[in-house]
């Protein structure tokens, strides 16, 4: 048995107005063609609910039975499309981020304040965390969308590449090497280094090539954050690299940024998807907003 909405509109048309030719016109239709639309509801129900004569139109005992629950059954329709007009407009809904803590703390948190202000009816949710555990995040479902840095090995997710992102030496002011355009790997040998214990593929790159370049050089201090790091290297303990993304965002008193040399330690950031997964709404503006924001970014380590 199949009921269409448009029978149970003619249904409580036709129970309100107790006129075929009334309930025709709210509804816009002709008459004989609404006639036959109750017939057909009768039918499929295989229920009378009207007794018509010639003099009036009067809603069977069946009719008064099933009124209360068609005109329920309209109204949440009815409050159902109303919030699916809001969830489209933006009026309402809400949105969970996931990225790393490099860019939650400057790039991703200016776009999402901006979402905020143009479209407040949004509950808004952040996560950071490595790369590896906010793809994971993504991959269960737990978040809308991922911005990260690329990894070759993962599966079942979309990634969109937005920009290069470099990570920058950062020295003391008068270290012997801040007069230098960019720095060699080979001259990091004889420095202490402090390196943020991250499981990014830049930054094992980082240690690979400190082992390679700089006569097995590794990291004599490791850090949770990048804010731990420079606080470290501000007091006298070494050297670190840190995303030139981040930078603008952090503390740089007393400390400079200088290049790596070839190979280049760097990054593809980017937004992840799951794929076959469509996005809400929300999830789509936001990701619009942080890809015009990102995609256009210059970063610089001069």
């Amino acid at each position: 048995m199949k009921i269409r909405l448009r029978q149970v509109e003619g249904f409580l048309a036709l129970a309100d107005t107790l006129s075929f030719s009334r309930a025709a016109q709210r509804l816009g239709m002709t008459q004989p063609a609404f006639s036959q639309m109750i017939r057909e509801l009768e039918d499929a129900l295989e229920l009378p609910l009207f007794e018509r004569s010639t003099r009036r139109v009067q809603l069977l005992p069946a009719g008064e039975q099933l009124l209360d629950r068609m005109r329920a059954g309209l109204d949440h329709l009815q409050e159902a499309y109303q919030q699916a007009q809001a969830l489209a407009r933006l009026e309402q809904g809400q949105l969970a981020v996931a990225t790393l803590p490099s860019l939650a703390c400057g790039a991703v948190l200016r776009v999402m304040s901006a979402f905020r202000q143009q479209h407040p009816g949004i509950a808004l949710r952040l996560y950071e965390d490595h790369n590896r555990q906010i793809l994971e995040t993504l991959a269960a479902g737990k978040v809308d969308l991922a911005v990260g840095s690329a990894m070759p090995d993962i599966r079942q997710l979309d990634f969109e590449p937005l920009f290069e992102d470099e990570l920058a030496c950062i020295l003391p002011i008068g270290h012997p090497l801040s007069t230098q355009p960019e720095i060699d790997w080979k001259q990091l040998a004889d420095e202490t280094m402090i390196l943020v214990a991250a499981s990014s593929q830049t930054y094992q790159m980082v240690r690979e090539t400190l082992a390679v370049l700089a006569r097995g050089k590794q990291a004599e201090y490791q850090t949770l954050n990048s804010v731990t790091a420079l606080s470290m290297v501000r007091a006298g303990f070494g050297l670190t690299m840190i995303p030139a993304i981040t930078l603008p965002e952090l503390n740089m008193e007393g400390l400079c940024q200088r290049p790596m040399g070839v190979p280049k330690p760097s990054r593809q950031v980017g937004i992840f998807r799951r794929q076959g997964a469509g996005l809400s709404p929300a999830a789509q503006a936001f990701s619009r907003m942080l890809g015009e924001a990102l995609r256009t970014r210059t970063t610089s380590t001069a």
